[in-house]
């Protein structure tokens, strides 16, 4: 803080010596050289005290920012893999309402794989299991899984 407060006295007083040197100069033949010359005296006079801050307290802690950004990443990934199984289950059930199949699908277990591939392990469905699982066999490979869901596992 006395820094700061040198800073702003000396910034003060020059800016007070300036202004009477350029009242008692004659600008018209040097007015830009000395110009130029006032705020350079002007800049160090300022930034001289300021260099002697200490900026330590300012500095961000690795460790925090670490957990931050694992954080972020998390819910980074939480929020895709909400989004993808949304967006699946929504594809598929307008797929099985287009071929006229009496199937709802209402879950299915999603994995995002690093290579950024996806992988359906499971879908739960209700309704006519039976032939909801030929069309989906047929779209989603034979290994995966397909399960006969309630009304409540809807809700989960």
């Amino acid at each position: 803080m006395e820094h700061l407060h040198t800073a702003v006295t000396c910034a003060c007083c020059a800016a007070l010596g300036l202004t009477l040197a350029e009242s008692v100069i004659p600008l018209e033949r040097f007015e830009k050289q000395i110009r130029l010359l006032l705020a350079i005296l002007m800049m160090t006079v300022i930034l001289t005290p300021l260099t002697k801050l200490d900026l330590s307290a300012f500095t961000a802690n690795a460790a925090y920012a670490a957990e931050s950004a694992d954080d972020l990443t998390e819910i980074a990934n939480a929020a895709q893999q909400s989004a993808v199984t949304e967006s699946i289950i929504a594809a598929l059930n307008r797929a099985l309402a287009s071929n006229g199949v009496n199937c709802e699908v209402i879950a299915v277990d999603v994995h995002i794989q690093p290579d950024g591939g996806i992988c359906i392990n499971e879908v739960t469905v209700r309704g006519n299991l039976l032939t909801g699982s030929v069309y989906l066999r047929e779209w989603l490979g034979a290994d995966t899984a397909i399960t006969e869901g309630s009304d409540a596992a809807c809700m989960n």
